[in-house]
Order: C-alpha cells, then sequence, then structure tokens
C-alpha cells in the first residue's frame, strides 16, 4: 500500500514537471501535494511499524545501520580484489 502511494505520488510530480500547460502556481500546488503524499505515507508507514514491532524498531534500525557498513566493507574489499587482479 505504501508503495502504490508512493509511486502515485512521483507519477503526480512527475506529471508537474514535464507538463508545459500548466501555471507555475498549478505546477506548485501538485509539487507541494505529491511532497505532502509521501511525506505522510512514510510516517504512516513509520507509525504502523512501531505499532507491529515497537521494541524491536531500534534492532532492526541497528541491523540495517550494520548491513550499510557491511556493503560498504565489502566494496572496499571487492575494489582491493581488482587492485590484485590487475
Amino acid at each position: 500500500l505504501t508503495a502504490s502511494v508512493l509511486e502515485a505520488s512521483m507519477k503526480v510530480l512527475g506529471f508537474s514537471v514535464k507538463s508545459k500547460n500548466l501555471k507555475g502556481t498549478h505546477v506548485k500546488a501538485l509539487r507541494d501535494a505529491a511532497a505532502a503524499i509521501a511525506a505522510g505515507t512514510n510516517l504512516m508507514a513509520k507509525h504502523i511499524a512501531n505499532e507491529k514491532c515497537g521494541d524491536n524498531l531500534d534492532i532492526i534500525e541497528e541491523l540495517r545501520v550494520e548491513n550499510s557498513s557491511l556493503k560498504e566493507s565489502l566494496k572496499d574489499v571487492r575494489k582491493e580484489l581488482e587492485e590484485i587482479k590487475e
């Protein structure tokens, strides 16, 4: 549900940017609406996750940080491996 709302928001944003026949005030209104929809959707998703996960949210965030660190380490190791191969 969150993904579909965010996708629709991005379509509105894309339409507002690409359309040449809209007045500037309408473009701004569409951009503001798309931003508000995206922000609201993210807040609702986070709130729902808090209700479902509760205390586990801290653990999930810690795992995300650790996962990101591991991805960076993997990139570094791959670079070193490529340098060794050359």
